[in-house]
């Protein structure tokens, strides 16, 4: 019962977050976007105190079931594993696949710290928090959710849109699908082949090696209050919980188990056959798990080394902390080189969202006016950027900073939006048509602050003049600029763009 229970709950779990990414209507996050803030890291991160906390307690009572229950790169390992073994053997499979392994401690204590040490270093280097987050599993699953699934998501939904337009209806609205970005499908590639094949080969061993979050949650799972037990009196050594367990983790010589690498899966309560093995508070064996060859006892350090990931990115991320609109029809823009890049509301400026972000990818699977893209600069790669080629971004919409679980974007309300200032317009009069007696006016009509007016030049002609203290840099003006559309042969640009500042501020 308890093992059914779990497969359920982790398939509505896994369900959940993959609909955070795939779905183009906003539906899933706006009803369960605290999926995503529940996870581990991030939550640490945005200082989400109350969820570690509770993933903690969690964990000193029940063990590492957060790896079975809430983490989508878990989950989906485990079914990885389940269709390798419908795929082997009638005898592999009644028999089991697994075998006992000691663990490999000194490489999961030294990826911990280099994870820990790299999250604490990024309010420094920014690149060192992107580089942290290849390893950070919810935000290594978000980019394979966003860049393996949600292309066949929104291509999905366009061909029921097409359909129902056909017949008169339109349930369904055509969704621009993200451009293609070569180096983050090969990040999102490369961590889906090693993930499955680990979890084909190997059950969860890349939790119990790679992942830094199964690492202090595992040192943490030592002390929990229920665990599976093996009661000696009634085991007979088949060993069959040992080969049935995916965690390598049963001891059956020794009738010990490493309840540091145990994701309380069940799968050993399933398989043992006279029901020796319960999960209890009981302590009918020695909870002690082997000491690793050459009898190095590393378990207090590996302990303090995995709480510290607690403490140690959370000082981090406290560092620097301060507790119109109308619907234009998208047109594709060429997306101008700016000398500082533009970042949404809410992030207070490129530092802060730089040296939190995990790039996880949910704010850019979510933006419902393709605003935000993946940075392919080294210093911020993965991370969004905004880019008003597509649309720009609406002073009532907070979408953002909604979904975002790790605190790189800050809660924001629409009223505070609206006044924060991202970026400033820069006109162009070298290619503005207006420059040379065309009317146009397209930047002033779209700005919704009102900070460009049309002002006559020496020369009579009507030119934009930008507002510096009335613009906000939502983009509105340079998405509406009829200069710069790859039917335009004016120019590669539009005539008026909007340069980022580093630090937002409220005008």
């Amino acid at each position: 019962m308890l093992r059914t229970i779990r497969i359920i709950l982790a398939i509505l779990s896994l369900l959940a977050v993959t609909a955070l990414f795939v779905d183009v209507t906003g539906y899933a996050a706006g009803h369960w976007g605290w999926m995503a803030k529940i996870q581990f890291v991030p939550a640490v991160l945005g200082l989400n105190l109350l969820v570690v906390a509770g993933l903690v307690a969690a964990t000193l009572v029940f063990g590492r079931i957060y790896c079975s229950f809430v983490c989508p790169l878990g989950i989906y390992q485990d079914v990885v594993n389940r269709l390798s073994i419908m795929c082997s053997s009638k005898k592999k499979r009644r028999l089991g696949k697994f075998r006992f392994s000691n663990g490999r401690m000194l490489l999961r204590v030294g990826i911990l710290a280099v994870f820990i040490l790299l999250l604490t270093a990024g309010t420094i280097a920014a690149v060192c928090t992107w580089t942290a987050s290849f390893v950070e599993p919810y935000s290594a699953y978000g980019r394979m959710a966003t860049w393996l699934l949600r292309p066949l998501g929104v291509e999905l939904n366009n061909v029921m849109a097409d359909a129902a337009a056909a017949n008169g209806s339109y349930a369904f609205a055509h969704v621009v699908p993200m451009a293609v970005s070569i180096p983050l499908l090969s990040v999102a590639a490369v961590t889906f082949v090693v993930v499955t094949l680990y979890a084909w080969t190997s059950g969860r061993d890349y939790c119990n090696e790679i992942c830094p979050v199964g690492t202090v949650l595992g040192y943490i799972s030592r002390h929990s209050w229920l665990k599976p037990n093996i009661n000696l009196d009634k085991c007979t050594s088949c060993g069959s919980c040992a080969r049935h367990c995916k965690a390598s983790c049963i001891d059956p010589k020794n009738h010990r188990i490493d309840y540091t690498r145990c994701v309380a899966c069940m799968d050993c309560l399933t398989h043992c056959s006279t029901g020796a093995i319960t999960y209890s508070h009981s302590k009918t064996v020695a909870e002690e798990e082997s000491k690793p060859a050459g009898g190095a006892d590393l378990r207090r350090r590996a302990m303090l080394v995995g709480g510290a990931i607690v403490a140690g990115t959370a000082v981090a991320s406290a560092i620097g902390k301060d507790g119109d609109g109308g619907f234009a029809p998208l047109k594709e823009k060429h997306r101008p080189d700016r000398r500082t890049p533009l970042v949404p509301p809410g992030a207070k400026g490129n530092k802060w969202l730089a040296s939190h972000c995990t790039a996880c990818q949910l704010c850019i699977s979510n933006c419902p006016n393709g605003v935000l893209s993946p940075s392919t600069d080294l210093t911020t790669f993965m991370q969004p950027v905004m880019d008003f080629s597509k649309g720009y971004c609406r002073p009532e919409c907070t979408t953002c900073s909604d979904v975002c679980p790790a605190g790189a974007i800050l809660p924001i309300d629409v009223e505070t939006k609206s006044s924060t200032k991202i970026g400033t317009a820069e006109v162009d009069y070298k290619i503005c048509i207006s420059a040379y007696g065309q009317k146009c006016g397209r930047c002033a009509a779209g700005c919704p602050t009102g900070a460009i007016e049309m002002v006559a030049a020496s020369d009579g002609n009507l030119r934009p003049v930008v507002n510096e203290s009335l613009c906000i840099g939502c983009g509105a003006c340079e998405y509406h600029c009829p200069v710069g559309t790859v039917a335009s042969n004016r120019a590669d640009r539009a005539a008026i763009h909007v340069e980022g500042v580093e630090r937002h501020h409220t005008i």
